[in-house]
């Protein structure tokens, strides 16, 4: 689940935080007064993130070079107690809901659930979006998989996102409700979202007992995120399907409308 989530965050700086326009410089700059102390200057780990940490004396009154700092403290370095200074000390000089956000995934990463939920939250009033599926991952973590569900729902309405999807139907599978994780994983499939044809076919062979369709999707994306020699393996040895099966499956992915992905590959089975 945690992988599910890099991406958005990875993206998440070069989307939120953004320069300052031409005519705006040209006004007088605005200063932030902190109610928090700044962070203390790191003299070891500054240099492995130079390129945002020179503007630490311009974070002191500033929220977006403090975000900025933070962020890369939990995505460089993954260090989430000194990430976490740092967006506190934006968030006490200004609130906004990226700066939120970002407290609440360095605190779901320190499984400190419960601040991160009422940081999350705080994010989501602020109309940040991305907010509501790092709640329903928080809920997931500590294992309240009713209220996990009602965040990721929340975030698939709003984003129609394949990560939400792809969340909800591995929700669904932790509390057995097999039929529906099954819709989301497929829903999920339908938005491109490789990690879900994993989870479902791990879903069809633990769970549903239908081998065929466990091979099916497990060999539809050999050669986009998983090799052929790592697929069958899995198949044949760690799930033990027959031959006969697994050619079944990917007779299945080929021809039937449900995979937007397909092998045409020669499987080298006997």
């Amino acid at each position: 689940m945690k992988k599910i989530l890099q991406t958005i965050l990875l993206i998440s700086l070069t989307l939120g935080i953004t320069a300052c326009t031409k005519e705006e410089k040209k006004k007088e700059e605005v200063k932030y007064t902190a109610s928090l102390p700044m962070p203390e200057w790191d003299e070891e780990k500054s240099k492995r993130i130079w390129n945002v940490y020179k503007n630490w004396h311009t974070a002191k009154n500033d929220p977006i070079p403090a975000t900025k700092i933070g962020y890369a403290y939990a995505d460089k370095l993954k260090d989430h107690e000194k990430a976490l200074e740092w967006f506190k000390y934006a968030d006490s000089m200004v609130s906004f809901g990226e700066n939120s956000y970002f407290a609440c995934y360095s605190l779901n990463k320190l499984k400190q659930y419960d601040e991160a939920i009422t940081w999350c939250k705080k994010a989501v009033e602020q109309n940040w979006d991305k907010a509501l599926l790092e709640l329903g991952d928080v809920y997931l973590n500590k294992l309240d998989y009713n209220e996990s569900i009602v965040w990721f729902k929340k975030s698939f309405e709003k984003t129609k996102d394949n990560i939400s999807a792809n969340a909800l139907g591995y929700a669904y599978s932790d509390i057995k409700k097999f039929k529906e994780a099954e819709k989301w994983y497929k829903e999920a499939i339908k938005l491109d979202n490789y990690e879900a044809y994993k989870n479902i076919a791990i879903l069809y062979n633990k769970n549903l007992k239908d081998d065929i369709k466990a091979a099916a999707y497990s060999i539809a994306v050999i050669n986009t995120k998983y090799r052929k020699g790592s697929v069958l393996k899995l198949l044949k040895e760690t799930w033990k399907i027959p031959n006969e099966t697994i050619k079944k499956g990917y007779e299945l992915q080929l021809n039937s409308p449900d995979f937007p992905v397909k092998y045409d590959g020669n499987l080298g089975l006997e």
